[in-house]
C-alpha cells in the first residue's frame, strides 16, 4: 500500500468516475485502475462496485474510506513537520457560507461532523455570492453553502443538496402587510424596495428583478446596502421592504416579519465543492454528509 494508491482511492470515492478521478490526479485512467486494483489485491477485497453504467463504493470500501483518509491526513501532517514547505492543509476543511442567512443551518451540520471527526480542523469564511464562488473555484475554500443556481452550469463544480428555502417579503411589524400569511407581487409592487448592491450579490439581485418582471412589475428602488445585515437594519428603520429567503430569519431584528411570496418556487441551497479538489478530507466529508439522516 502506498500514498498514490490511497490518493487514487479517495479521489475515485469522491468522483465515482474513473475519467474524472484520473483528470483530477493528472494521471491516465489505466494508471488509476492499476492503483485501485493493487490496493484491492493487498486488502483482499473489492472497494468499488463497477458496472457499465456506474461506479459505487462497496460496503468494505465505505468502511475503509475513513481509515484511508486518516492515513493520508497523518502522512501530510507528518510531511509538513519535516519539510520546509508545509503540505496542503489535509487535516483542515475550509467552509464558505452566505453572510446573514445560512450560518445556522451550516453550523448544525458542522457540529455533527466535528463530533464524528474531531481531528479535522474546520475554518469558516462568510461572504457574498461572488466571493464564495471565486474562492471555491480557486481552491481557497473546500466547500461553500450557497444557492444552487449560483453554481449551476459549472462543469468543474459538484453539489450536495442541503435544504430548500422559501422566498419571503421582509417588512416591519407595523407595516400594512405585516398581518398577511402570504403576499403577491401585486400587494407590494409600489413599495420602496431595498437590496444589497448588485456587484456584491449579482445572482440574487438578478433573480429578484426577474421575479418582478415576470409578474409585470419593476421594483421601485429606494437604496442599496453593503450586506444582508445592513439591509435588514434599513428595513427595520422603515426605509423600505426587501426580498430574501426565510434563511435570514435568525438574523432579522425583532421588529421585522417575513411573509412568504405566492407563486415563487423554493430556493435550493447546496454545498458546492470543486471536482478537482484533492484534499483527502473532502471525500471524507462528502461520504459522511451523504449518510446523514
Amino acid at each position: 500500500m502506498d500514498i498514490e494508491q490511497l490518493q487514487s482511492f479517495l479521489t475515485l470515492s469522491q468522483t465515482l468516475n474513473y475519467t474524472k478521478a484520473a483528470e483530477t490526479l493528472f494521471i491516465t485512467q489505466p494508471t488509476l485502475s492499476r492503483h485501485i486494483k493493487r490496493l484491492e489485491a493487498e486488502l483482499g477485497c473489492q472497494l468499488f462496485n463497477r458496472n457499465t453504467k456506474q461506479v459505487t463504493l462497496s460496503d468494505k470500501g465505505q468502511a475503509f474510506l475513513k481509515h484511508a483518509a486518516n492515513i493520508l491526513l497523518e502522512y501530510n501532517r507528518g510531511l509538513s513537520h519535516i519539510t520546509d514547505e508545509p503540505s496542503q492543509s489535509a487535516d483542515t476543511l475550509d467552509f464558505g457560507f452566505l453572510r446573514g442567512g445560512t450560518e445556522n443551518s451550516l453550523l448544525a451540520i458542522l457540529q455533527d461532523f466535528a463530533a464524528a471527526y474531531p481531528a479535522i480542523q474546520i475554518k469558516l469564511h462568510d461572504g457574498n455570492h461572488n466571493d464564495l464562488l471565486t474562492a471555491l473555484r480557486n481552491g481557497t475554500h473546500d466547500f461553500t453553502l450557497t444557492m444552487g443556481s449560483t453554481l449551476a452550469g459549472d462543469a468543474n463544480l459538484e453539489t450536495l443538496p442541503q435544504s430548500t428555502l422559501t422566498t419571503v417579503l421582509i417588512v416591519p411589524r407595523d407595516h400594512p402587510l405585516a398581518e398577511k400569511t402570504s403576499v403577491s407581487f401585486h400587494d407590494f409592487y409600489d413599495q420602496p424596495y431595498l437590496c444589497v448592491h448588485k456587484h456584491i450579490t449579482k445572482a440574487w439581485y438578478d433573480y429578484v428583478i426577474s421575479l418582478y418582471l415576470s409578474n409585470g412589475y419593476f421594483p421601485l428602488h429606494s437604496g442599496t446596502c453593503d450586506s444582508v445585515i445592513t439591509l435588514l437594519m434599513m428595513v427595520s428603520l422603515g426605509k423600505g421592504v426587501t426580498i430574501l429567503t426565510d434563511g435570514c430569519r435568525d438574523a432579522m431584528p425583532d421588529n421585522l416579519v417575513a411573509i412568504p411570496i405566492q407563486n415563487v418556487p423554493s430556493m435550493s441551497m447546496v454545498i458546492g465543492y470543486a471536482r478537482k479538489n484533492i484534499n483527502p478530507a473532502v471525500p471524507l466529508f462528502i461520504e459522511w454528509f451523504k449518510k446523514r439522516p
